[in-house]
């Protein structure tokens, strides 16, 4: 039977516990650790790649960092980030609707079909966003908020 000493199993346990992506430390003849030839080799890090949608919320999170650091009741924080999210949608199509009414390469009968369509869009889109706005103005004045909080509401809103 083959006896090892504490710190010979302590080793052991340690080099069992290292990641794969690490590369074990060098062992000599003796079982001791041999130090390191190059220690100018970078250490070893994680790549993490996002899908489209873990990429988007990240984006989302830190565009609405400044709501989520107001002092704001959460319902008020989260009528500005939907207030947000429209007025991103909103800028979306009314690019789309330019980029269409530069093609000149489509037929004018399905041009002018699907810019109607488009500006029916942007059109409603455009009154969704006053809406909610109106809405949420109304809604802070109900509930009481500071003159302080509705200035810094109305500030993140624009």
């Amino acid at each position: 039977m083959i006896k090892m000493d504490l710190n010979q199993m302590l080793n052991v346990s340690i080099q069992n516990a290292v990641p794969a992506a690490t590369p074990p430390a060098s062992v000599s003849a003796n079982n001791t650790p041999e130090p390191e030839k190059d220690s100018s080799k970078a250490p070893v890090g994680i790549h993490v790649d996002l899908s489209p949608l873990g990429l988007d919320k990240s984006k989302k999170a830190e565009r609405d960092k400044d709501i989520e650091e107001s002092e704001l009741p959460d319902s008020v924080k989260q009528a500005l980030k939907a207030i947000r999210d429209k007025q991103e949608e909103l800028e979306k199509k009314q690019q789309e609707l330019q980029q269409l009414m530069s093609n000149s390469s489509m037929p004018p009968e399905e041009k002018q079909e699907k810019v109607k369509a488009l500006q029916a869009e942007v059109s409603s889109l455009s009154r969704g966003l006053v809406d909610s706005k109106n809405n949420l103005v109304s809604s802070m004045q109900d509930q009481g908020l500071t003159e302080q909080q509705i200035q810094t509401a109305m500030a993140l809103m624009n």
